[in-house]
């Protein structure tokens, strides 16, 4: 982080997390668990963070502060391999039979994270206690799913500025919407993320690599040699999107860059009809086709 994003934080010994200086915890379903050396050493971990919908995780927080915050290098690039993420039970808003949640359930626990502070935003809420305990009490607040009757031609995603920084990031809208359980999208619509994107790809070598390496529906990361690099598996994410979903970007600042790799983009903001889906917190709550599971 830039030393203006930590201004506020001054009066704290804050620390940035090396990924190159780690110490090893133990092995988890074949992912090298790795930490921060001074999480390593310490007696133990408090991990603090804000519990939203993830696209592996099935939410974030809890011990994934810890495993992949903290985590090193060769964790990371273990636990975000194509293979793992495109496992069966690996989804948004899901914990419960999640491996992936498994496994940084117990890559954090491995490191010593023993606690968890979270803010729930969709529930305006601070949980404090166990990392496994404040993320099950806050899925259950934060009511993830809005139930809809209807299949739609398209959704418009807005993005707010602290998560549209680029596409790597702003794209998680469209993503979680279309890899949610139950999408309520006609094959073939059209995802609009709204968002500046004013670093553009972003600065993941790995995800605009991968990108520009061939165009949309980008199969070929789907089925040939795995990505590789920092960010490679959220370009393999939108390769899933794409096998169903057209992608637009509109409010950005250089529409030229997502039109070089094949991605529809405009400075504008255009008008849709009413029958699109609008989704304004598609980090908090997404839309769902049909109706709520019956609870008992």
């Amino acid at each position: 982080m830039e030393p203006s994003e930590l201004s506020h934080l001054s009066a704290f010994d804050l620390q940035q997390h090396d990924p190159d200086d780690v110490l090893p915890t133990q092995s988890v379903a074949g992912v090298p668990g790795f930490v921060n050396r001074a999480v390593a050493e310490a007696p133990y971990a408090i991990a603090v963070g804000v519990v939203e919908l993830h696209q592996y995780a099935g939410v974030s927080g809890g011990h994934k502060a810890v495993a992949v915050g903290c985590g090193g290098r060769d964790t990371i690039a273990a636990l975000h391999s194509r293979d793992r993420i495109m496992r069966s039970g690996v989804q948004i808003g899901r914990v419960s039979d999640n491996p992936f949640r498994d496994e940084i359930d117990a890559l954090g626990d491995a490191a010593g994270c023993l606690l968890a502070l979270v803010y729930v935003p969709a529930a305006d809420v601070w949980l404090f206690g166990s990392p496994t305990g404040v993320i099950t009490e806050a899925l259950r607040r934060m009511h993830p799913w809005r139930w809809v009757s209807r299949l739609a031609k398209g959704a418009l995603l807005d993005v707010s500025s602290s998560k549209g920084g680029s596409l790597y990031q702003a794209s998680r809208a469209a993503s979680y919407l279309a890899l949610s359980p139950h999408p309520p999208l006609v094959d073939g619509a059209t995802l609009v993320i709204r968002a500046p994107c004013p670093e553009g790809l972003g600065s993941e070598s790995g995800f605009r690599d991968a990108l520009s390496k061939c165009r949309p529906p980008w199969s070929r990361l789907l089925t040939g040699d795995p990505p590789v690099g920092p960010g490679a598996q959220r370009a393999v994410v939108l390769a899933m999107v794409s096998r169903r979903y057209r992608l637009r970007v509109e409010g950005c600042q250089d529409p030229s860059i997502f039109k070089s790799i094949g991605i529809d983009a405009s400075r504008e903001i255009d008008d849709y009809p009413s029958t699109w889906l609008r989704v304004p917190h598609p980090f908090q709550q997404l839309p769902q086709f049909g109706s709520p599971p019956a609870v008992g």
